[in-house]
């Protein structure tokens, strides 16, 4: 395995036990729900952008470790003259722009409250949100650790 993707699956871990502890908080605390989230969000997102800028990273076969993890395809370290990016990373800097990857990178500030199509109920982000994301993440890094084994 190479380091990116393993500190990926790490960042995944963390990411894991984060949404886990925002679970039970949020069945099992007086505190509001919304605050809840708001404890809980922006690590958990941050531990799930590094993640996918290790899986960026792995990718592209990059094994130096950079000064700050990438959170999208143009923050990732140039390559080579004649390199293009692989399959995988085009396909992501897809969804960065119109995708599941976009609403991840989203601040959580402008998505912590949303109302629904009821004006009475509002709803904020979740956990589950937070679960999807991190299961699409986990099939990426599938993904690319396959490719990583057929070149």
């Amino acid at each position: 395995m190479s380091h990116p993707l393993a500190y990926a699956n790490q960042c995944l871990y963390h990411a894991d036990i984060l949404i886990s502890a925002w679970q039970h908080s949020a069945q099992n605390s007086e505190v509001l729900d919304t605050q809840v989230a708001l404890a809980f969000a922006p690590p958990v997102q941050s531990k799930l952008l590094d993640s996918y800028g290790w899986l960026l990273l792995a990718a592209c076969r990059i094994r130096q470790t950079p000064e700050v993890v990438p959170h999208s395809v143009a923050q990732l370290p140039a390559l080579p003259a004649g390199l293009v990016h692989p399959a995988e990373v085009e396909a992501c800097a897809q969804l960065e722009s119109d995708g599941w990857i976009a609403e991840l990178q989203a601040p959580i500030e402008q998505s912590a409250v949303r109302r629904s199509h009821s004006l009475a109920v509002e709803q904020g982000v979740s956990w589950e949100q937070f679960l999807h994301w991190a299961e699409r993440l986990k099939a990426l890094a599938q993904q690319i650790a396959d490719g990583i084994d057929e070149s």
